[in-house]
């Protein structure tokens, strides 16, 4: 009986044994799936985050984009306006009477010509005539010799163009309104609009 006593003992410590050994290496199985389940959520949250983030990134670049030729078109079309308030002033200015458009040509041309300067102006065929009672006011009052060149006519009314040796002073409507719109147009758009995106 005693090597049935030593064989039911072996037994019992090999049973055991390979129980602790499947018990460590089911223990270790389960610690390796959970490394791996965790390695692979966290491989899975970064490639998540990773896409997220490039489509905010993509969205936002979109956005600009977008943002961006809004704002052109708006620009433009304050500036369409900015030009008819402009065009409109040139047409105020041609179409106002008589004696308002003769005192603002005779103030262009005193604010304009050099005293004792000698030279010619050119105006548009329609403003001839007041520019030759200008011109003869001119010669009278400064003692100059102020001619109108009328074989080169403007080719648009509204104001002159004063030419003398060496230089020549513009002083068209067309120049004046648009040198005026440059430096005022920043003031015109506040104005128009204000709060108006």
């Amino acid at each position: 009986m005693a090597l049935d006593e030593i064989s039911k003992a072996v037994l019992e410590s090999v049973q055991r044994e390979a129980e602790l050994i499947l018990k460590s290496a089911k223990k270790e199985s389960e610690e390796k799936k959970k490394n791996a389940q965790k390695n692979a959520e966290e491989k899975a949250e970064r490639f998540y985050q990773l896409a997220v983030r490039n489509i905010d990134e993509e969205m936002a670049r979109k956005s600009v984009q977008v943002q961006g030729q809004i704002n052109k078109e708006i620009l433009k079309e304050k500036n369409i306006i900015i030009n008819q308030v402009f065009q409109k002033a040139k047409e105020v200015i041609l179409k106002s009477a008589g004696q308002d458009y003769q005192q603002l040509m005779e103030k262009l041309l005193a604010r304009a010509i050099p005293q004792g300067i000698k030279g010619s102006i050119r105006v548009h065929k329609e403003d001839l005539e007041l520019f030759r009672n200008l011109v003869n006011k001119w010669n009278a009052t400064h003692g100059t010799v102020l001619t109108i060149d009328d074989r080169n006519c403007l080719p648009s009314r509204g104001g002159f163009l004063f030419v003398a040796e060496g230089f020549q002073i513009d002083q068209t409507l067309d120049t004046i309104l648009s040198d005026l719109q440059r430096e005022i147009v920043p003031i015109v758009a506040q104005r128009l609009f204000v709060g108006n995106i």
